[in-house]
């Protein structure tokens, strides 16, 4: 037990520096002696876990925010354009301004016009540097002592943001005008006065926006609308944390307000709470007078509002470098009662439908080489986003390959696509063959890329990403914990490193990433996005190995085209498999879809 005391000593020093990560890149090929003690690694996974901000890095939107400068005096020496929009005349920032200069930043809530609401940030320059404030706004920064940056949270004042939201939940333009509208209407009446309908087409169009948004109240359709229009999307465990700090709200308070920002109406807010109506009532006047709000819709978007700024200003590198390109985003209800589907879709929309499967890490967005190879064969990609991936959400316990395959049942269905193609790849192999086997009547041409095998047919392989995978993601007694780790040390820079230590061994890969710096970029924020809102996804494909997964015999006889990258470090075999077209792609490594992407994209084309 030396080697593995000594491993979990160092991991436990490292994490009040930030650091823990590097010591598995380290020292790699002792992974398998130290999990083999499980508990001692799940407690010293927890620890190091613990110690380190509960945000790695995270993709930012720009366009979401709009900054000022006050001086030392509390009085504005610098405004931009949205932060004019936003208020026509200079805010009460006093409160703000105090928190601030007593605790270095604060955040909370700023008065706008016509009883609307904001969610700002105050804090001084050092702090500051975290946010994409634009070059005005940092000289004013530095041109006096005591300023402070002020930084609101808006996306529901974007246009492109809220085009986007209309975008993903394919709203036709009037319905796209509506919900617009109702992000600010005092009610229906006014919303649709503000577009020119009458109040009987506003309201048959507001009944198919809800049902396209998979809401059921109209404060639930405006919290959903936003969550859209936000890059990090986090989860909302933290939303009672959130309106107590970011509002000033009691932990009671908080509770209700979550609920309400919900849809919960005041009596099921009450029987949630286990409280009387009356109860809920009050802390109702409460918090709307402590938000500056009159409406449950505004309650919902400042918390949504709210908890992105938050994150954002929690996670150790936020990454606003460039604008969050979700013009081919589909938001899709699924079956299960507040769960959303999320994919890319990349049509075109005549073309043959491909589910193009994402790895357990990336491949969330599509290369652009390996885009056109799919494309030119007639096909319309689509990424469907496994249950706890990137913006699709969780799973129930238990259930994570049954959910992914109905949201693949309720994608073809929603979306009318008829017969659909698959691509799957390495730890979705799962889910894409069970998809197969259970509904062969929506199954087209069907192919596999380095599927991974069950762990019973697995070779044992000493490299870097086979030893993580089998030793750690693949035990289920530390999964959970390392993945956290993973997700909350995300930086660009950790993960540059993983992302080079991983194609060691592939020398194409190497000269690929060398080569060309714009790859790499794509690949970390790939990962960022698809990790970002939760890792949840990450550790329940991975326990669906540990459990012990084997294919059935419906699954095992599916005529699958199997694509095997060659020069893919630890390569897996494909004996287990019945399928006798195995296509080797020589050369290809772990990035075959950027070096290889004809190779893979003609997977689909040997299979009749």
């Amino acid at each position: 037990m030396p080697t593995t005391d000594a491993f979990l000593r160092r991991l436990r020093l490292r994490a009040p520096n930030g650091a823990p990560v590097d010591v598995f890149l380290e020292d790699w090929a002792q992974v398998d002696e130290v999990a083999a003690d499980a508990t001692a690694t799940h407690a010293a996974l927890r620890h190091a876990s613990e110690a380190l901000p509960r945000f790695g890095g995270l993709p930012g939107e720009a366009r979401s925010l709009a900054s000022a400068v006050v001086g030392a005096d509390g009085g504005l020496c610098f405004t931009d354009p949205a932060f004019e929009r936003l208020f026509p005349h200079p805010p009460h920032l006093a409160d703000l301004i105090r928190g601030a200069r007593r605790g270095g930043v604060m955040v909370g809530v700023l008065e706008g016009p016509d009883e609307t609401a904001f969610i700002a940030w105050v804090g001084p320059a050092a702090a500051a540097a975290r946010w994409p404030l634009p070059n005005a706004a940092q000289a004013a920064l530095r041109a006096g002592a005591d300023r402070l940056a002020v930084v609101v949270s808006a996306p529901s004042r974007s246009l492109a943001l809220t085009r986007r939201a209309a975008q993903a939940l394919d709203l036709t333009a009037p319905e796209a005008a509506l919900a617009e509208a109702m992000l600010f209407a005092p009610n229906l009446e006014s919303a649709a006065a503000a577009i020119g309908i009458g109040r009987e087409t506003a309201r048959d169009a507001l009944k198919r926006v809800m049902l396209k948004a998979g809401a059921r109240r109209t404060p639930e359709l405006v919290g959903r609308l936003v969550e859209i229009m936000c890059a990090s999307q986090s989860e909302r465990a933290s939303d009672e944390e959130v309106a107590q700090n970011a509002f000033g709200l009691t932990p009671a308070e908080a509770r209700a307000a979550v609920l309400i920002a919900r849809g919960a109406t005041g009596p099921r807010a009450a029987k949630a709470l286990g409280l009387s109506a009356e109860t809920v009532k009050t802390h109702t006047k409460a918090i709307f007078r402590k938000t500056g709000i009159q409406r449950a819709k505004d309650l919902a978007r400042l918390v949504v509002e709210a908890r992105e700024l938050v994150i954002m200003a929690d996670a150790t590198h936020p990454d606003f470098a460039d604008p969050v390109d979700e013009t081919r985003l589909r938001i899709v209800p699924a079956d299960q009662a507040d769960r959303r589907i999320a994919l890319l879709d990349y049509g075109p929309y005549g073309a043959s439908p491909v589910f193009i499967f994402h790895g357990p890490a990336a491949g969330r967005r599509l290369p652009p080489g390996y885009l056109s190879a799919i494309q030119a064969l007639g096909y319309r990609p689509l990424v469907v986003q496994r249950p706890g991936f990137g913006l699709s959400d969780p799973a129930e316990r238990g259930t994570y390959v049954r959910t992914a395959v109905q949201d693949m049942v309720t994608v073809t269905e929603r979306l009318r696509l008829g017969r659909v193609a698959v691509l799957g790849r390495e730890t979705g192999t799962p889910i894409a063959m069970a998809f197969a086997a259970l509904h062969p009547d929506l199954v087209g041409r069907t192919a596999l890329l380095g599927p991974h095998p069950p762990i019973s047919a697995a070779n044992r392989r000493r490299t870097f990403v086979a030893m993580i995978q089998d030793n750690l993601l693949f035990n289920s007694a530390v999964s959970a914990p390392f993945a956290e780790l993973l997700r909350r040390q995300s930086s660009p820079l950790l993960l540059e490193r993983m992302i080079r230590q991983s194609c060691e061994g592939s020398p194409v890969d190497t000269a690929l990433l060398d080569a060309d710096p714009s790859v790499l970029r794509f690949l970390i924020r790939d990962i960022q996005a698809l990790s970002s809102r939760s890792i949840q996804g990450f550790i329940d494909e991975h326990a669906v190995y540990a459990n012990g997964w084997e294919p059935t015999s419906e699954e095992a006889l599916w005529p699958w085209v199997v694509g095997v990258n060659e020069a893919a470090p630890g390569a897996q075999v494909t004996d287990w498999m019945t399928s006798d077209r195995v296509e080797h792609l020589p050369g290809a490594g772990i990035l075959s879809h950027w070096t290889h992407a004809n190779q893979v994209a003609n997977l689909l084309r040997s299979n009749p």
